[in-house]
């Protein structure tokens, strides 16, 4: 008996408050302090939140969403969720006076369990946080298993809990939950389903329609992907983060005129770092490239005032330079080079956070290599959180790939790319995975290291497919053709996979498109008549169909 109690009395749980205003700071502790169950500390800024995880882990972040001059709230929270510094179970409570449909959306967009709209009354905070509560206790065992990655076993947990029968007051909650675990976990078609059920009931729900267009992303129904996009750009709430995930489509189709028209429907103020960096990639592609560092310096002169933005736009300009440095003839690389440096040194300056100093000093590096200055780029990497890549964002495990692929060490650079394509597939914003994705495939190619890891993934799409998971399969395949394109094999297996899985379009591929883009490369006896076969086939559907 003792024991049952024991088991069912909530735990304290820790909470932060990041406000950047003392007396609200002051305000909000005191209401939180007689609720119960809940360990409150809290900080004025972002980079207070961040020192502080480091040592400890937070249940629950409440947020305001204005926090001065540095990155709003909804920044801070994605960029400490990149970096690893907050866990899946983590709860999100987010406090505004801003009631802009701008500020809105962009909450909405992190699905925070809790938005309070300032001025809010105590009541209602205490009724919100005691729910919370309430979830949390109930879903703890789950969200264990979160945080440790067995999301097998959450699922199982999950669906054990549904046949019990979950409290009326927390199916909402729990039926969000159920359909994130699913999409993290590859069951796209059954997190697609509660979407669906969702919107059934109300066709208005904010985070389901998130949830089903990442869903289609994700099964390879862009077309289907771009129709609900259409629509979302009509819905204040959703309009930019809608005109982002169309730019970020027409970028992997690599329709760079059209990702600039799309973003350019986003007010200048508004645009996100990553969409900066796909609109300045896809200006570079058009060779347009004085307006893509324009596009920085103003985005960097905007924020001259807000350290921790200037910094992320001056570190993104000085890659920018790097990458140009790598694409001209070492004769023509002093301009670019020099600049990159200058921006480097202003970003890097005073800088205790370790993940920014491996940042500059990978930077430093990598410009070191392009002057084919060896020496300088190995003394560069002596420092002990060099090697920690624990919190590196997937565009510098690039960058740190190339440096150490030109330092003669072609088994790391290989180790680093696939970490990056690792990571990468965990990144929440679409725009920053679009971008990262094409500069570690173009990264990979040019270093000759793309063919291993698709020969890998090419390996275990096929046992996917002979045990018919077909949509894990297409995965693979289309990933493995990605990286070695010239690979017919690889290709024949996505087009073989598509027909099986009666998938008329993948991704930015038809059918017949795809037997187009195979019969142009150079192929085998064998794969000509496994071409021929396959071409049959496909006409076959499509009379079946038509």
């Amino acid at each position: 008996m003792f024991d049952r109690i024991l088991s069912t009395a909530p735990m304290e749980y820790r909470i932060a408050i990041v406000e950047d205003n003392a007396t609200a700071r002051t305000t909000l502790r005191g209401h939180l302090l007689p609720i119960g169950h809940l360990n409150v500390r809290s900080f004025a800024s972002g980079v207070e939140l961040k020192s502080a995880l480091r040592k400890q882990h937070f249940e629950l972040l409440l947020m305001d969403y204005h926090l001065g001059q540095g990155k709003s709230g909804v920044e801070w929270i994605h960029a400490l969720r990149e970096a690893g510094y907050i866990r899946p179970s983590t709860g999100i409570i987010f406090l505004t006076s801003d009631r802009s449909p701008q500020a809105i959306g962009r909450i909405m967009d992190l699905q925070p369990d809790i938005l309070l709209i300032k001025p809010y009354t105590i009541a209602s905070l205490t009724r919100q946080i005691r729910h919370y509560i309430s979830y949390r206790h109930y879903a703890d065992p789950i969200l264990k298993e979160m945080d440790n990655k067995q999301r097998s076993n959450a699922i199982s947990l999950l669906q054990k809990q549904v046949r019990e029968g979950v409290p009326s007051r927390l199916v909402n909650d729990i039926r969000k939950l159920y359909a994130r675990l699913l999409y993290e976990n590859g069951e796209i078609q059954r997190a697609m389903n509660i979407y669906d059920e969702v919107l059934t009931r109300s066709d208005k729900v904010l985070w389901a329609q998130w949830g089903k267009i990442r869903c289609q992303y994700a099964a390879g129904k862009w077309p289907e992907c771009q129709s609900e996009l259409s629509t979302m750009v009509h819905s204040s709430l959703a309009r930019d983060r809608a005109f982002e995930w169309l730019a970020s489509l027409s970028f992997e189709q690599k329709s760079y005129g059209q990702v600039e028209d799309y973003l350019e429907n986003i007010k200048f103020s508004e645009l996100s770092l990553s969409a900066t960096r796909m609109k300045s990639i896809a200006f570079q592609k058009q060779d347009k490239v004085v307006e893509a560092i324009d596009l920085f310096q103003k985005k960097r002169a905007m924020h001259r005032s807000a350290k921790d933005r200037f910094n992320d736009f001056t570190f993104e300009l000085a890659e920018f330079y790097l990458l140009l440095a790598e694409e001209s003839p070492t004769t023509n690389r002093r301009e670019s080079l020099s600049q990159a440096r200058k921006l480097v040194g202003i970003a890097g300056r005073n800088q205790g956070d370790r993940q920014m100093l491996q940042k500059r000093d990978y930077l430093l590096a990598f410009s070191a290599i392009l002057e084919q200055d060896e020496d300088k780029a190995a003394s560069l990497l002596d420092e002990d959180y060099m090697d920690n890549y624990l919190r590196t964002e997937p565009s510098l495990l690039v960058i740190a790939a190339k440096v150490h692929y030109g330092l003669g060490d072609e088994e790391k650079a290989n180790a680093l790319l696939l970490l990056a394509r690792q990571k990468n597939e965990e990144t929440q914003a679409i725009t920053e995975q679009v971008s990262n994705s094409a500069l570690i495939i173009t990264s990979g190619k040019e270093l000759g290291l793309n063919h291993e890891q698709a020969v890998a993934l090419n390996e275990t799409g096929t046992h996917m497919f002979v045990e018919k998971n077909f949509l894990g399969a297409l995965k693979h395949f289309y990933d493995a053709f990605t990286l070695s394109a010239d690979t017919a094999a690889f290709g024949l297996n996505l087009v073989q996979c598509m027909i099986e899985a009666d998938t008329a379009v993948y991704r930015k591929f038809s059918v017949q498109s795809l037997l187009s883009c195979v019969a142009e490369l150079e192929l085998t006896q064998g794969n000509q008549q496994r071409l021929n076969q396959l071409t049959l086939l496909a006409q076959a559907a499509a009379e079946k169909k038509g």
